[in-house]
Protein backbone atom coordinates (compact mmCIF):
# COMPACT_ATOMS: atom_id res chain seq x y z
CA UNK A 1 0.00 0.00 0.00
CA UNK A 2 1.53 3.19 -1.08
CA UNK A 3 0.28 6.32 -0.56
CA UNK A 4 2.09 8.32 -2.98
CA UNK A 5 0.77 5.73 -6.03
CA UNK A 6 -2.88 6.82 -4.28
CA UNK A 7 -2.31 10.29 -4.59
CA UNK A 8 -0.92 9.43 -8.16
CA UNK A 9 -3.88 7.48 -9.34
CA UNK A 10 -6.27 10.31 -7.85
CA UNK A 11 -4.17 13.56 -9.91
CA UNK A 12 -4.91 11.69 -12.93
CA UNK A 13 -8.58 12.87 -12.27
CA UNK A 14 -7.89 16.12 -13.41
CA UNK A 15 -8.20 15.52 -16.84
CA UNK A 16 -11.61 13.88 -16.22
CA UNK A 17 -12.37 17.31 -14.67
CA UNK A 18 -11.47 19.27 -17.12
CA UNK A 19 -13.48 17.07 -19.84
CA UNK A 20 -16.61 17.37 -17.34
CA UNK A 21 -16.08 20.83 -17.46
CA UNK A 22 -16.86 21.27 -21.05
CA UNK A 23 -19.63 18.68 -20.95
CA UNK A 24 -17.68 16.17 -22.30
CA UNK A 25 -18.42 12.49 -21.75
CA UNK A 26 -20.01 13.22 -18.39
CA UNK A 27 -21.52 9.45 -17.57
CA UNK A 28 -18.13 8.25 -18.45
CA UNK A 29 -16.14 10.47 -16.37
CA UNK A 30 -18.43 9.84 -13.52
CA UNK A 31 -17.57 5.68 -14.05
CA UNK A 32 -14.39 6.49 -14.26
CA UNK A 33 -14.13 8.66 -11.66
CA UNK A 34 -15.87 5.90 -9.36
CA UNK A 35 -13.23 3.19 -11.02
CA UNK A 36 -9.97 5.31 -9.97
CA UNK A 37 -11.05 5.96 -6.55
CA UNK A 38 -11.64 2.34 -5.91
CA UNK A 39 -7.77 2.06 -7.24
CA UNK A 40 -7.43 4.97 -4.46
CA UNK A 41 -8.51 3.04 -1.66
CA UNK A 42 -6.66 -0.01 -2.85
CA UNK A 43 -3.27 1.62 -2.92
CA UNK A 44 -3.91 3.95 0.74
CA UNK A 45 -4.42 2.79 4.35
CA UNK A 46 -8.27 3.43 4.28
CA UNK A 47 -10.30 5.30 7.12
CA UNK A 48 -13.74 6.33 7.80
CA UNK A 49 -12.59 9.93 6.52
CA UNK A 50 -11.11 8.72 3.46
CA UNK A 51 -13.94 7.16 3.10
CA UNK A 52 -16.79 9.26 3.82
CA UNK A 53 -14.96 11.65 1.50
CA UNK A 54 -14.81 9.64 -1.20
CA UNK A 55 -18.47 9.20 -1.15
CA UNK A 56 -18.86 13.08 -1.09
CA UNK A 57 -16.80 13.20 -4.37
CA UNK A 58 -18.33 10.36 -5.87
CA UNK A 59 -21.58 11.89 -5.00
CA UNK A 60 -20.93 15.29 -6.35
CA UNK A 61 -19.73 13.91 -9.22
CA UNK A 62 -22.70 11.86 -9.68
CA UNK A 63 -24.73 15.43 -8.81
CA UNK A 64 -22.62 17.33 -11.78
CA UNK A 65 -23.00 15.17 -14.56
CA UNK A 66 -26.79 14.51 -14.03
CA UNK A 67 -27.65 18.18 -13.56
CA UNK A 68 -25.43 19.87 -16.31
CA UNK A 69 -26.93 21.61 -18.72
CA UNK A 70 -25.32 23.18 -21.57
CA UNK A 71 -24.75 26.67 -21.30
CA UNK A 72 -25.58 28.21 -24.91
CA UNK A 73 -24.30 31.36 -24.07
CA UNK A 74 -26.42 31.25 -20.84
CA UNK A 75 -23.99 32.74 -18.38
CA UNK A 76 -26.28 31.86 -15.46
CA UNK A 77 -26.28 28.08 -16.37
CA UNK A 78 -22.82 28.31 -16.92
CA UNK A 79 -21.88 29.82 -13.34
CA UNK A 80 -23.81 26.89 -11.93
CA UNK A 81 -22.51 24.12 -13.57
CA UNK A 82 -18.98 25.75 -12.46
CA UNK A 83 -20.08 26.31 -8.76
CA UNK A 84 -20.89 22.69 -9.26
CA UNK A 85 -17.65 21.20 -10.58
CA UNK A 86 -16.00 23.58 -7.97
CA UNK A 87 -17.73 21.22 -5.16
CA UNK A 88 -16.07 18.15 -6.92
CA UNK A 89 -12.66 19.39 -7.35
CA UNK A 90 -12.94 20.73 -2.93
CA UNK A 91 -13.45 17.19 -2.23
CA UNK A 92 -10.91 15.71 -4.81
CA UNK A 93 -8.70 18.53 -2.87
CA UNK A 94 -9.87 17.27 0.71
CA UNK A 95 -9.05 13.80 -0.21
CA UNK A 96 -5.70 14.60 -1.42
CA UNK A 97 -4.88 16.41 1.62
CA UNK A 98 -5.83 13.36 3.92
CA UNK A 99 -3.96 11.03 1.92
CA UNK A 100 -1.03 13.67 1.91
CA UNK A 101 -0.96 12.57 5.43
CA UNK A 102 -0.22 9.33 5.01
CA UNK A 103 3.03 10.27 3.32
CA UNK A 104 6.27 9.70 5.29
CA UNK A 105 7.90 12.34 6.24
CA UNK A 106 10.42 13.69 4.94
Amino acid sequence: MSAQSAIAILDSMFDLFKEMGSGIALDLNWFAIARRLQQVRAEAVWSADLDFVAVKLKAHAAHYAATYHEPLGSEAIRKKNAERLDEVVRHYSILRAHLEQQLPAS
